[in-house]
């Protein structure tokens, strides 16, 4: 018993049951002191006891690979059951057999409740009897990152793969998985389960901002990057995992890749040389292979169906021409909603049948809101090309672009709901700031600064109403009213 006694002991001392003293107690009152400070009480004793006996709880998955402990039933069994899934995802990309050798442990470490730390969720590989022992430690203070124990768990998974056919004697003094491998997986696991966001890839594409092969598997600690070139990286280790695992035997190539990055010595581009031998031969066939990949992700599917903004922006660019000015040698747009403008330039007619078609192509992805509006477009490129006046078209257009206005109008307060709504509720102290209030400050930064009022200013805002100006529209008032009158003329000057 007497080493029970220590650990209760122990534990008291830990948990801060045993308090000392402020103030030294007098020689003479030393002893008694000791005595009534030092031991603990019978309830705090019974807690100690039943902390001791209580078994280790924890949780194993389905597939018996994770052992989650350090929670309650309810988190535990949701981590194991997510671990499973992402384990599935992982062996169906890379066509790996589902069994394992080697199990992984995940720790709760702390309540949700806790201080958030600087890395919440870490990985630990250690020797235990000749074998690896594979870790994820989870300090759940704040709540648990989902993404970050993804990643963690792809990490795992990967490790265990790559090590369980070798000696505990063979392994390298140090060991780690190449950071753009477990972000390409992270992300074309996201693409294959249909969570992606293709936009993403779609602008990212027509701005040409991806990163290239060579740059994403030569960048080291892509977490000190910004958020935005965080993000460009991740979707461009995506786009070079899904183009190597989607070439014909692929999957079998990248399973011998994961190996070979965890365990042998060389650079990350030599190590994929060496199993798609077929870049060993043509250095630029893997930027060849990931620029088609990613336009191939990058293409709207036939199902896809745009926002309200979207929609607004590309009805825009169709009914739109151009007008070509053989003075200036510059091209103007003209937009459809200005028929007056419209059907002075030369060639209109020729412009505008196309755009028939270019609508039609646009109310498949169109939101659903927006096709009869569309159809309106439609209907009055008949009727101009078909003699109807300008006068009519205009009248036609009035309640069409009012629609389209009410549209966007709302879309851009769904989207300040949205926003506003994760500000000041998701956070761990909600704010109590209004809807309105977030509204008015969200006007305030849209709302173009007009600058100082100077005449130099004043003057090229007037400059730049005039070059904004429509053909055969009216000056604004402000303009009109700068036109110095005509001087009174008499008769008989008018006779000279």
């Amino acid at each position: 018993m007497q080493w029970r006694a220590r650990a209760i002991w122990c534990s008291l001392i830990g948990a801060g049951a045993i308090t000392m003293a402020q103030e030294a107690p007098v020689p003479e009152q030393a002893a008694e002191a000791a005595t009534t400070q030092a031991l603990p009480t019978a309830q705090e004793l019974r807690k100690a006891r039943k902390a001791l006996e209580a078994p280790d709880e924890h949780v194993v998955s389905q597939s018996r690979m994770f052992s989650v402990s350090g929670g309650d039933s309810l988190h535990m069994g949701a981590i194991a059951t997510k671990a499973d899934e992402v384990r599935g995802r992982v062996n169906s990309l890379l066509g790996f057999e589902d069994n394992h050798r080697f199990a992984i442990s995940i720790r709760l470490l702390g309540q949700t409740t806790d201080r958030e730390v600087a890395r919440p969720i870490r990985t630990r590989i250690s020797i235990i009897g000749n074998e690896p022992n594979l870790q994820i430690r989870i300090h759940p203070g704040g709540g648990i990152d989902v993404e970050r124990l993804t990643n963690a768990i792809i990490t795992m998974v990967l490790y265990e793969r790559a090590l369980r056919d070798v000696r505990s004697d063979a392994l390298p003094d140090s060991i780690r998985v190449p950071e753009w491998l477990v972000t390409g997986v992270q992300q074309a696991i996201l693409w294959k389960s249909g969570k992606a966001d293709r936009r993403l890839y779609r602008n990212l594409f027509e701005k040409a901002e991806m990163m290239s092969p060579e740059v994403i598997i030569a960048t080291k600690n892509a977490a000190r990057l910004d958020a935005s070139s965080r993000e460009v990286y991740e979707v461009s280790c995506g786009v070079l995992v899904m183009c190597l695992v989607s070439r014909e035997g692929g999957q079998a190539q990248l399973r011998e890749l994961v190996a070979e990055s965890v365990l042998a010595e060389g650079t990350p581009a030599e190590i994929i040389a060496t199993h798609f031998h077929e870049l060993g031969i043509d250095e630029g066939m893997l930027h060849r292979w990931w620029a088609l990949q990613l336009a191939s992700m990058a293409e709207a599917p036939a199902t896809e169906m745009l926002t309200p903004m979207e929609t607004e922006q590309q009805l825009k660019e169709i009914i739109t021409i151009l007008h070509y000015d053989k003075e200036t040698r510059t091209s103007r747009p003209v937009s459809l909603d200005n028929a007056y403008a419209l059907v002075e330039v030369p060639d209109w007619r020729a412009q505008l049948r196309p755009l028939s078609d270019r609508l039609l192509e646009l109310t498949v992805h169109a939101f659903p809101g927006y096709r009869p509006i569309i159809v309106e477009y439609q209907r009055l490129i008949v009727e101009l090309l078909n003699g109807k006046t300008p006068d009519d078209v205009q009248q036609i257009l009035g309640p069409v672009r009012e629609l389209r206005e009410a549209y966007v109008t709302t879309s851009l307060r769904a989207r300040d709901y949205l926003d506003w709504y994760e500000i000041t509720h998701l956070g761990k102290s909600p704010s109590k700031g209004s809807f309105a209030a977030y509204r008015e400050a969200m006007d305030v930064l849209r709302r173009d600064d007009k600058g100082p009022d100077t005449p130099m200013s004043r003057y090229l805002e007037d400059i730049e109403a005039l070059y904004q100006l429509g053909e055969k529209e009216a000056l604004p008032e402000r303009l009109r009213k700068q036109i110095p009158p005509r001087p009174k003329t008499t008769p008989d000057a008018e006779d000279e």
